[in-house]
């Protein structure tokens, strides 16, 4: 068999109703020069005779991973170490992909010779036929060019943080992303795949051509999921992040400043948090320890916050103090007394 130059990897966990959609969007690409590997994460509904049908009727396109439940990180893991191809891409099961993606993506990563190649995407619903564009990045912040190569230790290249860390429409190149460790039992893992395969880059391409369709209304998207378990393994999979960048060489602060705005976007969902009050308490513990981390980063990342930050000045001060060493315990102490009591009263 001709060697392939792209792997689509599907994680695939109980998405029975959508994985047939997924598959066939797969099979209609326009590139023949990709193979397709499904990974079966211990799916407990119909998912793994959908996968045996589609690699019989299609041998020489899909193979097939059957293994116990580990979580997202873990079949992406497993995957990883058994693909054969220069470059891969993640398409969420319940997702699709428009016909050209492969295509594109892989004629831009070759042509500039990219690590990353970022395409832009559509947001899908469930009985809808409405598709919006999405451009995959923060408008309000940053403008990326289409078809320019963004080279490290660059200005530019420091736009891309601000770069959906969803794994739509992205290609990556498979020696960047071997090493990763992604935690098991947890989802939001996509985020450390981006982010620390980003900070491993040399070059990057963006388009702005939609090439996925992302279903973002799904009834039982982790990313609607705000338990206690679902809150603290997110924390999890960002405090990996964290550990993991000590490792690479010319990370640029920019990076740290995602992240600390990465701790504020977990702050505010934990006041969406269905579980009892010491569990909630327990949350806010952990997710100072990731805050922590930060504080040895703290002056430069308040100078990308003051660059970048739309915070009113009541929130700035608070925010100044939280990433300052010496004010950050007794600051955070306060909000966290603020925060239980608000959720305390939520819930009488």
């Amino acid at each position: 068999m001709t060697m392939k130059s792209v792997t689509v990897i599907v994680p695939i966990y109980n998405v029975e109703k959508y994985l047939r959609a997924c598959f066939d969007s797969l099979l209609r690409q326009t590139s023949g020069d990709f193979e397709i590997l499904a990974v079966d994460d211990g799916s407990p509904d119909g998912c793994a005779g959908i996968m045996d049908e589609y690699e019989k009727a299609h041998p020489d396109m899909i193979r097939t991973i059957h293994k116990e439940n580990g979580g997202y990180g873990s079949a992406l893991s497993e995957a990883l170490q058994v693909i054969r191809t220069p470059y891969f891409l993640v398409c969420d099961p319940d997702d699709t992909l428009e016909p050209q993606a492969v295509e594109k993506l892989l004629t831009l990563a070759r042509t500039g010779d990219a690590d990353i190649t970022i395409g832009a995407k559509y947001f899908v619903y469930e009985d809808s036929d409405e598709k919006v564009y999405d451009s995959a990045y923060n408008r309000a912040y940053v403008t990326l060019v289409p078809n320019n190569l963004y080279r490290k230790n660059t200005m530019a290249f420091n736009d891309l943080f601000f770069v959906d860390p969803s794994p739509h429409a992205k290609l990556y190149r498979t020696d960047s992303a071997k090493n990763l460790k992604f935690p098991r039992k947890v989802g939001y893992t996509d985020n450390l795949l981006f982010y620390l395969s980003l900070l491993k880059a040399k070059t990057a391409v963006y388009t702005d051509e939609p090439l996925a369709n992302y279903l973002i209304n799904r009834t039982g998207n982790s990313m609607q999921d705000v338990s206690f378990k679902a809150m603290n393994g997110e924390i999890d999979v960002f405090l990996s992040i964290l550990n993991q960048s000590a490792y690479i060489s010319g990370v640029p602060n920019i990076f740290y400043y995602r992240m600390f705005e990465a701790f504020k976007y977990m702050l505010y969902k934990t006041r969406s948090m269905n579980c009892g009050e010491q569990e909630y308490a327990d949350t806010l513990d952990h997710l100072e320890v990731f805050l922590k981390q930060l504080l040895p980063k703290g002056r430069s990342i308040r100078s990308y916050y003051a660059r970048y930050t739309k915070n009113g000045i009541v929130e700035r001060v608070r925010d100044d103090c939280l990433m300052n060493r010496h004010l950050e315990r007794r600051t955070y102490a306060d909000m966290k007394r603020k925060m239980c009591e608000a959720y305390r009263g939520n819930r009488a």
